[in-house]
């Protein structure tokens, strides 16, 4: 038997919603036991699960032991077919035999597909809605108008209903799952879910992964062997103490040492977070879900603010001293108020500037070369290229910034006044180095070509600034020489 000059069509422009549905008939295991027990029963020949919509009709689920020729995926106009008048009056329609049946001997349909024996049964789901009919026919005559026969089809017909409810809800379940892992996992935050006294990982999200190393295998596997570093340092204390009481625990700024790295070297993080037990049904507590984040930057700014914080109030502190002693001293020696004015007025300048450049580098530290560039660079009637600069990169802390610049700023006012940049072949050479332990730096200023250097009979305060002051803040030594052929400055301090 053949559809004839059927109006079945396999129809690759199928709408979606009808492939949807022969994918979802396919995942009921049931069907094809359903449509074999149902042409075992009935004798007949041509059975089939159907999508029914008031435009198409299309086979979900075919057992085709007469050649009918419509495969799972083929479809029908459904005005042929007597499926649309099920879905429209949701009522079956059993024919023994439609050529000698009083209402259907003259229907187009049994004619059109060949068939004398039809039965089919509307799939209602519990929404209400009708999804399509289970049906089955063949070619010659078949007793189906016995009560059982149609009962039988119709419980087939529920059962299946209730099993494209169930895949449809499993669906949406595993969309839903899918969703929420997709969001779990990008997650800015640091999230895991651990279960079990001895805290197997369920689940750890991407944000998670990086922070403890994604060369790690977590998911399956105990914290305290996926995470051994830690075992010192109270995590699993803390996670054993919310197991066992059901109480959260919510922990700031607390350190943690991870290998994050292959290599095994340990990174140094701090974390805010909480450890919020998970509960059965009966208040028993089946697992941990953690969140954290990141706060190592904010901790170490909070830290490095309160150091330069410290070390203002210490600068400050020493800035004002310096202050008095500078006004005190240019006062002190002053010939004149002019002359006062212009010493305390150059010694305050050269404070300020080098107060610039640490403002520069947020007070953490700055270029021995900066240093000694920004000391001489405000003298616009010396020539930049009277001076000879040498030495490495090394930077100084603010507490050595200070009086090094200071001590500059002195032996450049005595060079211009009585050195070498008093005359116009002078010159000076200023270098520096580490030592051979590179423990400290070894700074020298060496005056050339200037006027013979006679020492002086009384020692100014530019020269116990240097000798004293710069000593003793900088924790070194400092010699001054005055050859006759220009004066010569050595400090060494260690370097911090």
């Amino acid at each position: 038997m053949t559809k004839g000059n059927a109006v079945a069509r396999d129809e690759p422009g199928a709408v979606q919603d009808d492939s949807a549905a022969v994918a979802a008939v396919s995942r009921v295991g049931a069907v094809s036991s359903i449509l074999e027990l149902l042409l075992d029963s009935t004798g007949l020949g041509f059975g089939a699960v159907a999508r029914v919509t008031e435009t198409s009709w299309t086979a979900c689920a075919v057992l085709d032991r007469i050649g009918f020729g419509l495969p799972v995926g083929g479809q029908l106009e459904v005005a042929t077919t007597f499926c649309s008048e099920i879905r429209a009056s949701r009522t079956p329609i059993v024919i023994d035999q439609a050529s000698t049946d009083q209402v259907y001997c003259t229907h187009r349909t049994p004619r059109m597909y060949g068939f004398e024996s039809y039965i089919a049964v509307p799939i209602i789901l519990r929404s209400g809605e009708i999804f399509g009919t289970i049906c089955a026919l063949d070619p010659k005559p078949a007793k189906l108008s016995e009560p059982k026969t149609l009962k039988t089809l119709e419980l087939f017909a529920e059962l299946i209903g209730s099993q494209l409810e169930l895949d449809e809800t499993l669906a949406d379940l595993k969309a839903e799952r899918e969703y929420l892992h997709n969001l779990f996992r990008q997650m800015p935050s640091m999230m895991s879910v651990v279960r079990g006294p001895d805290h197997v990982l369920e689940m750890a999200n991407d944000a998670y992964r990086r922070l403890v190393g994604e060369h790690r295998t977590l998911v399956g596997r105990p914290m305290r062997e996926a995470l051994p570093e830690i075992a010192s340092q109270g995590f699993f204390d803390l996670r054993d103490q919310v197991y066992r009481t059901g109480r959260p625990h919510i922990g700031r700024s607390q350190r943690v040492l991870l290998a994050s790295n292959p290599d095994g070297g340990l990174e140094e993080h701090f974390l805010d977070f909480i450890y919020q037990p998970m509960k059965d049904g009966d208040g028993r507590v089946i697992g941990i879900f953690s969140e954290a984040i990141d706060v190592t930057d904010h901790k170490r700014a909070l830290d490095h603010q309160g150091l330069l914080i410290n070390e203002l109030n210490h600068r400050v502190k020493n800035t004002l001293a310096t202050v008095q002693s500078i006004a005190f001293q240019s006062l002190k020696n002053a010939q004149t108020m002019e002359h006062a004015h212009e010493r305390l007025e150059s010694r305050l300048m050269a404070l300020a500037r080098v107060h610039d450049v640490l403002t520069r580098e947020s007070w953490d530290s700055a270029e021995l070369r900066t240093i000694v560039h920004q000391a001489i660079s405000p003298f616009e009637s010396v020539d930049l290229q009277r001076f000879v600069l040498s030495g490495p990169a090394i930077k100084l802390p603010p507490r050595q910034v200070l009086p090094l610049s200071m001590a500059v700023h002195e032996l450049l006012t005595n060079a211009l006044k009585y050195g070498a940049l008093s005359v116009p072949s002078g010159w000076i050479a200023i270098s520096w180095d580490l030592g051979p332990d590179g423990g400290d730096v070894r700074f020298r200023w060496e005056e050339n070509g200037g006027p013979t250097v006679q020492p002086p009979s009384v020692r100014g305060f530019g020269t116990r600034l240097i000798e004293r002051g710069l000593a003793q803040e900088l924790g070194g030594t400092v010699t001054i020489e005055f050859d006759p052929s220009g004066v010569i400055c050595a400090i060494t301090f260690p370097l911090i």
